[in-house]
């Protein structure tokens, strides 16, 4: 017969739970966040000054660099695979936050999916319309920083109260004031470059800085 918990004893539990999971953030989730940090960031900078560089005809090519994201997946299974072997317990949060990051991907994948299959089919219409028509081609693209700012804000707001890591949580913040004022701002001029360059400074706030403190827990603690 299973033994009811009492409500200190309830508590104790949780606790350590919350415990185990924090000591299981800081064993190898550093790098992760490191990579898609770095990644993301260094893609957003060179995006932005390689469409400053380009000549205008050219410029749009700048954003082909986000191609270069597909060859952090190896990297990233690879590092997900190696801190799965040294956890010696996952706790029901850790399974949680498992899923809010799946949700998270699986959310990133539609919106940029939507958009390429959209723009595919507009490609098709707009070509047989007048020049100066091809406004509805891309504008929807001004839409996709902010839509995935908000994303990363949620994932990192979310984990960062889960695991009680104020980095994430205030990154995760970070990511939704630039979310709102990149949508606040999106008519301006130079909305593209200036998007690419928000979006590369929130990686660092969201990503990159927790992912060094996180590794620097770890090693500390080691």
């Amino acid at each position: 017969m299973e033994k009811l918990l009492n409500e200190k004893e309830s508590l104790e539990l949780i606790g350590q739970m919350i415990n185990t999971a924090k000591n299981n953030l800081e064993k190898g989730t550093g790098k992760i966040f490191l990579l898609w940090g770095y990644l993301v960031a260094g893609i957003s900078f060179g995006t932005c000054i390689l469409s400053m560089i380009l000549p205008k005809q050219t410029a749009y090519d700048a954003y082909l660099l986000w191609f270069l994201m597909f060859f952090g997946i190896p990297f990233h299974f690879w590092l997900i695979k190696k801190r799965e072997n040294e956890r010696l317990v996952m706790t029901y949060i850790e399974k949680l936050m498992r899923w809010v990051w799946i949700g998270f991907t699986l959310s990133v994948l539609v919106v940029v999916v939507g958009m390429l299959l959209d723009t595919v089919i507009l490609s098709y219409f707009v070509s047989r319309v007048k020049e100066g028509n091809d406004f509805v081609y891309w504008f929807q693209w001004l839409l996709l920083t902010p839509i995935m700012l908000c994303l990363y804000g949620f994932a990192l707001f979310v984990s960062g109260k889960a695991y009680e890591f104020k980095p994430l949580v205030i990154g995760g913040i970070i990511c939704f004031f630039a979310s709102f004022f990149l949508f606040f701002s999106i008519h301006k001029t130079g909305v593209m470059y200036f998007q690419q360059f928000v979006l590369g400074v929130s990686a660092v706030a969201g990503f990159v800085i927790p992912g060094h403190m996180l590794n620097r827990k770890e090693y500390k603690n080691v």
